[in-house]
């Protein structure tokens, strides 16, 4: 073999391992690689809350809708000819939005309507043309509201939903007749109407049926309370007082709590001038002697009352005890502030003492006395009117109630701390 020979066979066998080795690597990359194809099946389209056509941009239109409220919502109606089948209304896909637009219209006029909650619908035509967009603006026509009351500061609510309070300025209302509601503390809701003129502002006050309440106390001083609120403390002015029959509460540390009815009119003034000692219990003495009042029998006419021990605090003065349910006195009736209407027999200015005129019951005659306090002893217009036969009221405490010695005398029934009921 001369050496051209060899270098021929070299060449060949150096060309086959090359191709055995590519043949090995590429079988190699496809095995690694390999994946089974996807199984056919339906593309599904992405999810949205509305589709519109969308057509060929060619053969349809698209239309744009810009509305100057941006909760609207946007549908638009091919007008086809009378005999023709209804056509479907198609709806934009953006819901609320203020700028919608509609694509894949069949060329045409259109019959837009814009609807947003609380107003009128809004329509509008629209020519489609193949290849085009149509552009069509949608204007909500609206007023305003600038809304006062008497008094001030009422809460202002048209449904559900609060505007504010008073004074109140509330823009893009629609036009037409508008309900609403005043509420204010102690006051019962107030409904309130008034009409919305477009491209106009309504002016309005709302007045919530009141009046001027005056009220002086005697003695000054008392807390006025309504409904549970504290209202300030007498003499008191509440120039806006709400109109009709209502119940206030006086309450002062010496005096039991005293209801008042006030009877208010719109624009009207009510002045009160109460007494708070009027609502202490007006005492009788007749009722109160047969509450306490226990029968002696016949045939043990000198028996005491029962329940009566010495020790026990609840002792007469004089040591008397007939008739009188001593423990039922003391608990239920002495120590405690009564008002008493009686005629004057005699007053003492010297002791302040007065003494009013016998009176009779079915069950003992009685006499009632009144210990005048420091500040009514000093009260020169009252003292003047002390005269024997003088009808007078006054309040104070019940301090002593005793029998007498003998059958033939009467029962007194003390006071103390009088005052006059003025």
């Amino acid at each position: 073999m001369d050496l051209k020979q060899f270098c021929r066979l070299h060449s060949l066998k150096s060309r086959g391992l090359s191709a055995a080795l590519a043949l090995l690597f590429a079988a190699s990359w496809s095995g690694c690689s390999k994946t089974e194809p996807p199984a056919p099946g339906p593309v599904k389209p992405a999810k949205s809350a509305k589709t519109t056509p969308v057509g060929n941009p060619k053969t349809t239109g698209r239309l744009l809708v810009k509305s100057n409220r941006a909760n609207t919502l946007i549908e638009a109606t091919r007008i086809v000819p009378a005999d023709a089948p209804a056509p479907t209304p198609i709806a934009g896909i953006d819901e609320g939005a203020a700028e919608q637009a509609l694509a894949g219209l069949m060329p045409g006029t259109y019959t837009v309507t814009a609807r947003s909650p609380g107003w009128p619908d809004v329509r509008a035509e629209a020519k489609i043309e193949a290849g085009l967009t149509t552009e069509v603006a949608i204007h909500f026509k609206s007023g305003s509201l600038r809304l006062e009351s008497l008094p001030t500061g009422a809460t202002v609510k048209k449904g559900g939903a609060i505007l504010g309070k008073t004074p109140l300025v509330v823009n893009e209302l629609p036009p037409g007749d508008l309900d609403l509601t005043l509420e204010y503390p102690l006051w019962p809701v107030l409904p309130f109407k008034t009409t919305i003129t477009e491209e106009q502002e309504t002016a309005a006050t709302a007045r919530l049926p009141h009046g001027r309440l005056i009220i002086e106390s005697v003695p000054a001083g008392a807390t006025v309370l309504f409904s549970g609120r504290n209202l300030g403390q007498t003499p008191l002015t509440i120039e806006r007082f709400q109109a009709g029959t209502k119940k206030v509460t006086l309450q002062s540390p010496d005096f039991p709590a005293l209801e008042l009815s006030v009877t208010m009119e719109d624009g009207g003034e009510v002045k009160l001038s109460p007494l708070l000692s009027a609502a202490f219990p007006l005492l009788d003495p007749a009722a109160f002697l047969r509450t306490v009042w226990v029968e002696t029998p016949k045939e043990d006419p000198e028996k005491i009352a029962p329940a009566f021990n010495p020790t026990t605090g609840f002792r007469s003065r004089n040591g008397i005890v007939r008739n009188l349910h001593r423990r039922k006195l003391f608990e239920d009736w002495l120590r405690r502030p009564y008002r008493f209407v009686g005629t004057v027999k005699s007053y003492n200015r010297d002791t302040g003492q007065i003494e009013f005129a016998e009176q009779r019951s079915e069950l003992s005659r009685y006499r009632v006395y009144a210990q005048l306090s420091a500040s009514a002893r000093g009260n020169q217009a009252f003292a003047d009117q002390l005269t024997k036969g003088a009808t007078i009221e006054l309040y104070g405490k019940l301090s002593a109630v005793e029998e007498p010695t003998s059958a033939s005398s009467y029962i007194s029934i003390e006071f103390i701390e009088s005052e006059p009921q003025r």
